[in-house]
């Protein structure tokens, strides 16, 4: 409905606005038609700048916890000397205000309710006119004029810009590890052959600086002797057989660690299982073929979520940490002075050995470090009230394990007449100095972002691929059966890490500051319904 005078109701008026909200485009027009904009429950009057309304409005607010107890500069209004009373004086009953009350000695404060703190900043509350305030859902409820709700819009307006600006700060590291392996190779043994007649005989070759021959890696044995290896009698000479493809590598002959992976998890290197094995062992010649087959892949997925809220301009550190003590000192070992002795010994005999106690390395001074996630952060909310400068250094470290950088200490009894070595080394001490190796994803960087939005700070992508194709020579190369005679390994290993980082900006209370429409309807209150008024007869 639009009530207005015959001068204003003529009035052209032209305006070009962007994305601003429907209540303000409203203001606008009525202030350039010289009129204002009444809010009823359920309708939106236009009616002349000059009329003054009496109707009551039920408006709606929401303010912060503290909002009866602070005034525009942050004080109570009885800091401010609002309501100054003598010691030992109360309040008129149902007035709500602050009182001071003498108590043995004690002031008591008590909380003044919303009626009075409005009343208190200049808002007149007519006839029916009234305010509640609802602590817990931090909500202010006027009923008044028109009039005396933009005197109360403008109250609250300034409070919110008061509240102190906190802000909170969450920080994602995601990072994927992949592991996919495949292997499918065999492993050949020729028993001796006889060519042509009894003096020319063919067999297998030999390991050399391949794979051994080891009955383990082979199903089918002879008195522990591999059918086809190295070993197998020919008959009325000799002894004969031996491997065809023992420089085909396999497992982690095959695959080779990284130094650092390698010093960390030392170990003897081993085939791929074999998954099926066939022998010809009444045949002429015997041998023996094993199928290497295996299939893995290995996934992780670490998820580290730090979580902390702090004062605009104030830095903050969160951690998730173990605290992991290591040496970084050792005292020498202690070694005992050895003596020497000249006694003749007899053709054959040896020295008695000589009972020796050595004092390995001890650690003596340590130094602490922190594994685990570390976020440490300072905020600065620009002057907007919308954008967030953030001070970022998040952190993962994780330990590795332990490096050896010690070697074993032996000693041997010398004659020293002779001057050689009579016995062998004696391991007085294995003079272990280990020292950890850590992991760590880090990033230091300054970034500005939106309130409650999201940003990326980095990322890693990183892919190992390792291929390993051997062949026999010759035998290898034939179409079809050259793939009997062949291994092949392939390995990747794919790392993906990525950093994400939200800021928001949030209340004393822990409410958002500037909450979304789906935030905001659920903090919502149900609607407050206009009175109705009592039927009559």
């Amino acid at each position: 409905p639009v009530v207005a005078a015959a001068a204003t109701s003529e009035a052209r008026i032209t305006l070009t606005l962007n994305q601003i909200p429907l209540g303000e485009a409203l203001r606008y027009i009525a202030n350039q038609a010289g009129l204002k904009v009444k809010v009823e429950p359920y309708a939106v009057a236009v009616i002349p700048i000059s009329e003054q309304s009496n109707d009551l409005i039920t408006k709606e607010y929401r303010v912060p916890p503290d909002f009866i107890s602070t005034t525009l500069t942050g004080s109570s209004l009885l800091q401010r000397g609002a309501y100054t009373k003598a010691p030992g004086t109360a309040a008129p009953p149902g007035t709500g205000k602050d009182t001071q009350e003498s108590t043995a000695g004690q002031q008591l404060v008590n909380r003044e309710g919303a009626k009075e703190f409005l009343e208190g900043q200049g808002v007149a509350f007519p006839p029916g006119a009234s305010a509640n305030f609802l602590p817990q859902s931090s909500r202010l409820i006027v009923r008044n004029t028109q009039d005396n709700l933009d005197l109360v819009d403008a109250i609250v307006e300034q409070l919110n810009l008061a509240v102190p600006k906190q802000v909170e700060i969450e920080s994602k590291f995601i990072e994927i590890t992949q592991n996919n392996l495949k292997e499918l190779g065999f492993d050949w043994l020729l028993g001796p052959f006889n060519i042509g007649n009894h003096k020319v005989f063919g067999s297998g070759g030999t390991a050399g600086t391949g794979t051994a021959v080891a009955p383990a890696n082979f199903p089918f044995n002879n008195n522990g002797v591999p059918v086809g290896g190295p070993g197998t009698t020919i008959p009325n000479d000799g002894t004969g057989g031996g491997p065809i493809t023992s420089g085909n590598r396999s497992g982690t002959f095959a695959i080779s660690a990284n130094a650092i992976d390698a010093l960390l998890f030392p170990g003897a290197s081993g085939v791929a299982p074999g998954i099926f094995g066939l022998a010809g062992v009444f045949t002429d010649p015997q041998f023996q073929v094993v199928i290497h087959a295996l299939n893995q892949k290995k996934g992780v997925d670490l998820l580290s979520a730090p979580k902390v809220t702090t004062k605009s301009g104030q830095r903050a550190i969160i951690e998730i940490v173990r605290e992991f003590r290591y040496p970084t000192t050792f005292t020498p070992p202690q070694i005992p002075q050895l003596t020497t002795t000249t006694t003749p010994l007899l053709p054959g005999q040896q020295p008695a050995p000589v009972p020796v106690i050595a004092a390995p390395s001890t650690p003596q001074t340590f130094e602490t470090r922190n594994t685990g996630v570390t976020l440490e952060v300072e905020p600065v909310v620009g002057p907007d009230g919308t954008t967030i400068d953030l001070n970022l250094v998040p952190q993962v470290v994780e330990f590795e394990g332990f490096i050896n950088y010690g070697s074993p200490i032996n000693a041997i009894a010398v004659n020293s007449a002779a001057g050689i070595s009579i016995s062998s080394p004696v391991t007085l001490t294995e003079n272990v100095i280990n020292q950890p190796v850590f992991s760590t994803r880090k990033v230091t960087t300054n970034v500005s972002v939106w309130d409650g939005q999201t940003v990326v700070l980095g990322g890693l992508m990183r892919e190992d691929v390792q291929k390993t194709e051997d062949r026999t020579p010759i035998i290898g190369d034939i179409p079809l059966v050259g793939r009997l005679f062949r291994t092949n390994v392939d390995q990747h290993i794919k790392r993906n890490l990525v950093i994400f980082v939200t800021a928001r900006l949030v209340t004393p209370g822990g409410l958002p500051l500037n909450p979304t429409e789906e935030e905001e309807e659920g903090m919502l209150q149900p609607p407050v319904l206009p009175e109705v008024p009592a039927y009559k007869k």
